[in-house]
């Protein structure tokens, strides 16, 4: 059975330009080096995969299917890894140092927005979890209540890359939120120790983890509520790679669907393989089962249910698109759906999206 844990592993390729690693400045540069996708001893096609953070149920699919061998029998050796946050993921694909990843379409069209190329081949988490969390003693309830309150604040997550846009809509002055730089797991844990009025997380990975944690009620102030009508999570890759490797990129989709179905036929064997490759999570099994099933029930958004795994549609990405033109400090008709996803690689999509 392929081995899915990158700290076993001594194959890691490197394809980045020396410094600039994380660096925006360099990605124009970036799409000028790099080669393409390599294969293993066997044949199989090599791909480094990030996660936007460290592995949770909402990424479920991607490390059982590795674990389990189903991308393995795609021709695929897959390596995956866990992500600092969506912006980062974005990052790190974008100038070729992983081929593809699991990041926001928020940050995503952010991040296209200031010339980086890069695009989502499949959505995954369609429907917008990005949310706040506060106990509900805490006397927040609405989003003007934050301003005065303290929470975490981990840059390049999703819903922090986005709360400047939450804050807008919502009538709050940002600058009213003391805000601390950390890192995820740091973040929700100041929120359960009370250090913290509120914490930024997901309806769907967050919400089952601070429920178990905390062992309290919580207020959710969800930005969907807040008319952010965005899309969510999906895969991602550079436009160079999608380029250059399009069979690749097929194959990783078709896996992962195909990965899709076996976590929803059996839940709990997928939960165990997921211990094995996560084997220092602090996550329970039951929180990882029900940030599965809270994912598994925003896969898709009104526009595309019923379409195969994956497909987007033009119109929400239009809705998106306005939206981090509106609050996210995107320019104003620089982007259009075509410019940031596609659907090219998917089969039996409704809308036929793909890069100009």
């Amino acid at each position: 059975m392929h081995t899915p844990v990158a700290t076993l592993r001594t194959r890691r390729r490197r394809r980045t330009l020396a410094g600039a690693a994380l660096a925006v400045t360099a990605l124009t540069l970036a799409a000028c080096g790099g080669s393409g996708a390599d294969e293993d001893a066997s044949g199989r096609t090599r791909l480094d995969v990030r996660t936007d953070v460290f592995y949770t149920g909402a990424v479920l699919p991607l490390v059982a299917g590795v674990e389990q061998g189903i991308y393995a029998k795609h021709g695929l050796d897959v390596t995956l890894n866990p992500g600092k946050g969506s912006a980062t993921t974005l990052q790190t694909v974008a100038n070729g140092s992983d081929d593809l990843g699991y990041a926001d379409a928020g940050a995503l069209v952010q991040a296209a927005g200031k010339n980086m190329p890069v695009q989502m081949v499949a959505g995954m988490v369609q429907r917008s979890p990005l949310a706040i969390f506060a106990k509900k003693d805490s006397g927040i309830g609405s989003a003007k209540d934050l301003a005065g309150k303290t929470a975490g604040y981990t840059a390049g997550s999703a819903p922090e890359t986005v709360f400047p846009a939450f804050a807008k809509a919502s009538g709050l002055d940002p600058d009213s939120v003391t805000l601390k730089k950390v890192d995820v797991p740091t973040r929700d844990s100041l929120f359960v120790q009370g250090n913290t009025q509120f914490t930024f997380g997901l309806l769907n990975v967050t919400e089952p983890n601070m429920k178990e944690k905390c062992k309290c009620d919580l207020a959710v102030l969800g930005y969907g509520d807040a008319g952010l009508d965005v899309l969510s999570s999906g895969i991602v890759t550079s436009d160079k790679f999608a380029e250059e490797n399009p069979e690749a990129v097929r194959k990783f989709l078709a896996a992962t669907a195909e990965a899709v179905g076996a976590v929803d036929k059996d839940l709990d064997g997928a939960v165990a393989s997921f211990f094995k490759v996560a084997s220092t999570s602090t996550l329970s099994k039951n929180v990882v089962a029900e940030q599965w099933k809270a994912s598994a029930a925003l896969m898709t958004t009104d526009r595309t249910k019923g379409q195969p795994f994956g497909c987007t549609a033009e119109a929400d990405w239009r809705s998106t698109i306005q939206v981090m033109e509106q609050y996210g400090g995107v320019p104003a008709g620089k982007l259009t759906p075509a410019d940031v996803a596609s659907n090219a690689q998917l089969n039996g999509c409704a809308d036929g999206l793909g890069k100009k």
